[in-house]
């Protein structure tokens, strides 16, 4: 794990910060100074003692909501025993990890703190004890602050929509040879694009539609 000293500025893993919603990713530079807060490493000594209650599930809240500068490689908690060095999400399956990611907790105006996911782990596991400043803030976060319009998010930043382009796919009715031409949307939520493509089979072929498996169709 890189390693940044609690409370300062020293954060410089990435010139921009990416957040991810629902729809896309907002990428831009921030115009916010970005404070460190739990880049823990093995070599290095850090604060242990009692957080509140609530303060452990507050972070676990806070992590993905929103996912903030995620990325494809994995850090290990150096910590734990090497066998156990992943650290999943323990609101998943096990098949979520929280060291791909990072949070933002605004701490005054024009600062954020930037911690690792794993900072929620740190707390629980291994007694770290954040700065008091950064307890507060949590106590008080608001998602919001990455809604626009908001403070936080320049009006430049870049924005990256996911596949919405609607495709237009050809397919031949395997029982009367008739071909229907369906129209669906890669980004519909959830299994809507494949109700909505099926939708269309069984109006234009009402005999023999419902027999159709679109997904094994579609190429």
């Amino acid at each position: 794990m890189t390693y940044f000293a609690d409370l300062t500025h020293a954060y410089s893993l990435f010139d921009h910060d990416t957040v991810r919603y629902e729809w896309g990713t907002l990428d831009y530079r921030p115009r916010y100074e970005r404070l460190s807060v739990g880049w823990l490493d093995g070599s290095q000594p850090f604060d242990t003692g009692p957080v509140p209650d609530w303060f452990a599930d507050a972070l676990l809240d806070i992590v993905g909501n929103p996912p903030v500068n995620e990325t494809r490689g994995l850090h290990r908690c150096e910590f734990c025993p090497s066998d156990t060095s992943l650290i999943a999400d323990p609101r998943s399956d096990g098949q979520s990890w929280l060291a791909f990611r990072e949070i933002r907790v605004p701490a005054r105006p024009g600062v954020m703190f930037a911690a690792p996911a794993l900072i929620w782990h740190y707390v629980s596991a291994h007694a770290y004890r954040p700065p008091a400043e950064f307890v507060e803030a949590v106590q008080r976060y608001d998602a919001d602050w990455a809604t626009e319009p908001s403070p936080w998010i320049p009006p430049d930043a870049e924005r990256a929509v996911w596949d919405r382009t609607p495709r237009n796919v050809m397919l031949r009715c395997v029982s009367c040879g008739q071909k229907f031409e369906l129209h669906y949307t890669p980004s519909e939520p959830g299994r809507r694009a494949v109700l909505l493509a099926t939708q269309q089979l069984r109006e234009q072929c009402p005999d023999h539609g419902k027999e159709w498996e679109f997904w094994d169709k579609i190429r």
